[in-house]
């Protein structure tokens, strides 16, 4: 079985990963493979007079998680990436050209105005993918704190 583990630099991130290596320990022998996408979008809005500064940053924040997601799965073999792209779109891509069995993606839940803004990254995903998904609500809260109740 191929899974594909989708997150992004922050505590969301990070649990997602936590998550999927809970529901993972059932299955030993998958290839798993974190991937991150180096949003664009915020990218081509930030108004930075200098955006291979923000690159580079996002690309320091994608070397921090995948140092987290090794420790997380410490012993078991994963593989690394990340690409520059929109959300959405470059994870539908990833899953695709992966051939992935199984897709787990975060989603932080936004309702409202926020929602509107910003739309679902997760829904747009879930309405497209052709995989299994398992779907993972982040409540901008640490994991040491999500797993404490």
């Amino acid at each position: 079985m191929k899974v594909l583990i989708c997150c992004d630099y922050s505590v969301a991130g990070e649990h997602v990963l936590y998550e999927a290596q809970k529901f993972l320990k059932a299955f030993p022998d998958t290839a798993i493979d974190v991937f991150s996408v180096i949003d664009m979008s915020i990218v081509s809005v930030s108004g930075m007079s200098n955006n291979g500064e923000l690159l580079n940053s996002m690309e320091m924040d994608c070397k921090e998680l995948q140092k987290k997601a090794e420790a997380i799965f410490a012993g078991r073999k994963i593989s690394f990436s990340s690409e520059p792209g929109y959300l959405a779109e470059t994870v539908l891509a990833k899953a695709t050209n992966l051939q992935a069995d199984l897709l787990i993606l975060g989603t932080h839940g936004r309702t409202g105005l926020e929602r509107i803004m910003l739309g679902s990254v997760a829904e747009n995903v879930l309405r497209h993918v052709k995989c299994n998904t398992l779907i993972v609500p982040v409540k901008h809260k640490s994991h040491e704190q999500n797993t404490s109740k």
